[in-house]
């Protein structure tokens, strides 16, 4: 009988094949989707849209809806503006139309003191949503993408984050409940966020509540309603043409660099 010789190929076995696992899982970790979605987040997504549905709801019932202040301040007139703030902040976490709640501050307290609190209420749920979205999916947004324009955008937001994030707070055509929660995925610093969404919504929140107390009335119709769609032309003018100006000093950067 031939005598079958023997080569220096290894056999397959138990480690090899825990081995082979285990450098598949690590790359899938670093390299592919599986970085930031998996079955854990998409649960946590799914949580996350049946808040927001939840809080779509109650405002269909007039649960989550100004009007309740009023009741609230009937029953509990000293507490009244920490139930504004904190129902304002749900409002906000669950991506509502709030531009009702600061017009109705402003009929309640007044330019100044409704434009502060509503400044706070919409801080409140803006942290509350930039929070959970980075402790649940980190910041995919801040790693370092391939493709070069990507890259330069994501090492502007490092060195000018804050003022890009204060730019938007400034101007109210920008929807500020999903920007909380694409934000919570950028690089920007926590407490940089925090400052920044308040002092700069500060400004339109005090302007919003000003017109509220001048025509009396939160709800949006007439006057309120031609107020607020002026701001909001100028608001998006000035947005085009800032974003003009700043893309294409941004595009010649970059084209020089390259």
């Amino acid at each position: 009988m031939a005598e079958v010789e023997s080569t220096d190929m290894p056999t397959p076995n138990g480690e090899n094949f825990a081995y082979l696992a285990s450098l598949r899982r690590s790359f899938a970790r670093k390299n592919g989707l599986r970085r930031y979605i998996g079955p854990k987040r998409v649960f946590v997504l799914a949580f996350l849209t049946a808040i927001v549905a939840a809080g779509w709801y109650l405002r269909k019932f007039n649960i989550l809806d100004p009007s309740v202040v009023f009741r609230l301040l009937e029953a509990h007139p000293i507490f009244g503006p920490a139930f504004f703030v904190g129902l304002y902040g749900v409002a906000v976490l669950t991506a509502l139309p709030t531009i009702p709640f600061n017009l109705a501050a402003g009929f309640l307290w007044g330019p100044i003191t409704g434009g502060v609190l509503s400044a706070l209420g919409t801080t409140l749920g803006s942290v509350g949503a930039f929070l959970m979205t980075r402790s649940f999916f980190g910041r995919p947004l801040a790693g370092r993408f391939d493709n070069k324009l990507i890259a330069e955008i994501q090492d502007e937001f490092k060195a000018n984050g804050w003022k890009i994030v204060a730019f938007m707070r400034l101007n109210p055509v920008f929807p500020t409940g999903p920007l909380n929660y694409i934000l919570g995925l950028t690089s920007i610093g926590t407490l940089t966020y925090i400052w920044v969404t308040f002092a700069f919504l500060l400004p339109t929140s005090i302007l919003v509540a000003y017109i509220g107390h001048s025509v009396g009335s939160f709800a949006v119709t007439g006057d309120v309603a031609s107020a607020l769609k002026m701001l909001l032309t100028i608001s998006a003018a000035g947005t085009l043409l800032a974003g003009l100006v700043v893309g294409a000093r941004f595009l010649k950067r970059v084209r020089r660099k390259n």
